[in-house]
Parts: C-alpha cells; sequence; structure tokens
C-alpha cells in the first residue's frame, strides 16, 4: 500500500464562517455549507479536506511514537520489577519495600531500537 502525502498550502479566508458542516448534492454536483447556506468551491474544499487529514496524520504519528516510548518505558520497569516486590534492609535487617526508579531517556531509546530489530 502506497501512503501519498499532501502537503499544507496557505489560502485566504474569505468568509468567517469555517463551514464545518457541508452538504454535497450529487444531482447538482455542488457543495454548500449548511451553516451559512455559502455555495463552496469543490477544489477548495477538496484541498482543506486534504489538509486536515495531514494535520490527523501528524497528529496520530506523534501519538505512535509516544506510544512506542511508553512501551519501552513499561518494559524497563517490568524488566527492573521483575517479580521483586520487597527486600531486606542490610542496616536493620527488615524487609522494606523496593524503590525503583524511572528509566532515563537512553535506556527508553535503547529498549525501542531493540524491539525495532
Amino acid at each position: 500500500m502506497k501512503i501519498i502525502k499532501f502537503n499544507k498550502r496557505e489560502y485566504e479566508v474569505v468568509s468567517s464562517c469555517e463551514h464545518a458542516r457541508i452538504n454535497i448534492d450529487r444531482a447538482t454536483r455542488t457543495i454548500r455549507c449548511m451553516v451559512c447556506f455559502e455555495l463552496l468551491d469543490p477544489f477548495t474544499t477538496a484541498i482543506e479536506y486534504v489538509d486536515g487529514l495531514d494535520e490527523y496524520k501528524e497528529r496520530l504519528d506523534a501519538y505512535r511514537e509516544d506510544l512506542i516510548r511508553e512501551k519501552a518505558c513499561n518494559k524497563l520497569l517490568a524488566r527492573k520489577l521483575k517479580n521483586r516486590k520487597r527486600t531486606k534492609c542490610d542496616h536493620c535487617d527488615k524487609m522494606t519495600s523496593i524503590k525503583v526508579k524511572e528509566p532515563t531517556l537512553l535506556e527508553v531509546r535503547a529498549e525501542v531500537e531493540g524491539d525495532e530489530k
């Protein structure tokens, strides 16, 4: 499957309405805003739709990267905690809870790179 990327362009806004709700009439081949009832240019409407898809794809990619980092961080923590909740204190010989530090960014990156290979 090939992904085609449409680059965002700047366009002049003529109306104060954002044309968030549109009606596509297939019989007359027109597009009309359901808020201000303005007749819209089909090409401009298509470009705005593609721009919205580009923004959505960027957000999705950022979310995916965050998710990969979080997964790697959780794997590191799980590995450090593996079946250990408490340990014996060297000073008082009592059982104490284990405090695990958050993994460093370098450790998380190493985990992510290890998953990709």
